[in-house]
């Protein structure tokens, strides 16, 4: 076809087998990666809906702690999961009431400083269990607590370190009561520009 046709560079027949066999080789490998995309996409989904199990059943189990731990300082509440489907953009939404009144988003605008560090502090503890670390630390949970949540949460904080072969290292303004439990309490006190230091076993 090419011989018929007048001025047609030598090298056409060549170009046109070499563009043909690449064409097809693009081809293929467009195939391969096409497949290779469906199989990783059905990969993401399995490893999605395994992530969004681990999550769920990490939950319910801080719920069922969550809600006792609020029972205690007459408190109600839950947690929850939201944008499951867009790991990238999930989070947790803590809701909680106080005296009866209904569970709402945890935020600086609808509950007091006492209800957001209370609050706050249940959900950690609702969360200890699950935590692998035998070390953990906290600074000034308990600022804005009146007195009565200030000794459920700090006596709930040692309960759930007891057998968990845990330390915790408790920092607080706070004078701290804990009479017949095993901790070691370390007071810092500014007198007249000095650091005097007490130490109870």
């Amino acid at each position: 076809r090419l011989m018929a046709l007048a001025d047609v560079n030598e090298d056409a027949e060549r170009m046109y087998e070499s563009y043909s066999k690449l064409y097809l080789e693009i081809k293929e490998r467009a195939k391969v990666a096409a497949e290779n995309r469906e199989k990783t996409l059905e990969e993401i989904k399995v490893r999605m809906e395994s992530w969004k199990n681990v999550i769920k059943n990490l939950l319910e189990s801080v719920n069922v702690e969550y809600k006792n731990i609020l029972s205690q300082v007459a408190g109600s509440g839950f947690v929850r999961l939201v944008n499951e489907n867009d790991i990238e953009a999930a989070g947790l939404e803590i809701y909680v009431g106080f005296k009866g009144s209904q569970p709402i988003p945890l935020n600086i605008y609808s509950q007091s400083g006492g209800e957001r560090s209370t609050a706050t502090m249940a959900f950690l503890l609702a969360l200890q269990k699950h935590i692998k670390s035998p070390f953990r630390a906290i600074d000034e949970y308990d600022v804005h607590m009146d007195p009565r949540n200030r000794e459920v949460i700090a006596n709930l904080l040692i309960s759930a370190v007891e057998n968990e072969g845990a330390q915790y290292l408790a920092i607080t303004p706070n004078q701290m009561f804990f009479e017949g439990k095993n901790v070691h309490i370390i007071t810092v006190q500014n007198i007249d520009g000095r650091s005097l230091i007490r130490e109870v076993s």
